[in-house]
């Protein structure tokens, strides 16, 4: 793609995520192989590395720059992914057992043969909402982390984690759970991450037992985000 077009390629692109209230700061060059990537409203993306197919990022979630989604195919609403953070990684791209851990070398073989290719596709990893992923973590493929998790700064995570707990360390194990079993019950069956943040700001989020109460008694509206699709393939933008 020549220079004059990726300009203009650029200020298209930029021009329809302004609309959706969306960043993406990598712009058309981080949008490699081919990728379909959906972001709803409010999304942004600093200088992030995106290496997936398809990627569909909910509402008002920010990564900042210096990460990479490898394989993740979903990320919630009102997460937040620090930078430095690897998501995805694959576990395969060094083979411990081959003549040689080159990623070069295990592509090449891989190409000519389909069944090691088979055997090694990565499955991808999902974020629910709300999850927290402090500095330079690290989440292998395959990892489903729950709504309201939180990995702390330069854990690796390699294996599920449960909604609302809190993890650490090298492999990450679980540290303790922000809210007691009931309240974390009660928290994933409201569905408070379906209200935009201008009606959040206006319940009690200090006292997350006061504002289930309060949505019990006075359910807030829930307005469906608006969306943008990119298709890098065909550099298709799609408004939703």
């Amino acid at each position: 793609m020549n220079v004059l077009k990726r300009a203009l390629l650029d200020r298209k692109l930029k021009k329809a995520l302004a609309a959706r209230k969306c960043r993406l700061d990598c712009g058309s060059r981080g949008l490699r192989n081919g990728i379909e990537l959906t972001l709803q409203e409010g999304v942004k993306l600093h200088d992030v590395k995106l290496f997936g197919q398809r990627l569909s990022i909910g509402a008002h979630t920010a990564v900042m720059s210096g990460a990479e989604l490898h394989e993740v195919s979903e990320i919630g609403r009102y997460c937040s992914i620090a930078a430095g953070t690897v998501i995805g990684h694959s576990r395969q791209s060094h083979p411990l057992g081959w003549l040689s851990t080159h990623s070069k070398l295990f592509a090449l073989r891989a190409a000519r043969t389909p069944d090691v290719a088979g055997y090694y596709v990565s499955t991808p990893t999902t974020l629910g909402h709300d999850v927290w992923i402090g500095r330079d973590a690290m989440v292998m493929d395959g990892i489903s982390i729950g709504t309201g998790a939180v990995v702390g700064a330069q854990s690796l995570v390699n294996k599920d984690v449960p909604p609302y707990a809190i993890v650490a360390g090298t492999p990450a194990r679980v540290i303790r759970y922000r809210f007691d079993a009931e309240t974390i019950e009660r928290l994933l069956a409201s569905q408070w991450w379906e209200l935009p943040p201008e009606a959040l700001a206006e319940l009690p989020m200090e006292q997350p037992q006061a504002l289930l109460e309060t949505l019990a008694h006075a359910p807030a509206s829930r307005p469906a985000p608006r969306r943008i699709k990119l298709h890098s393939a065909a550099w298709r933008i799609e408004a939703l």
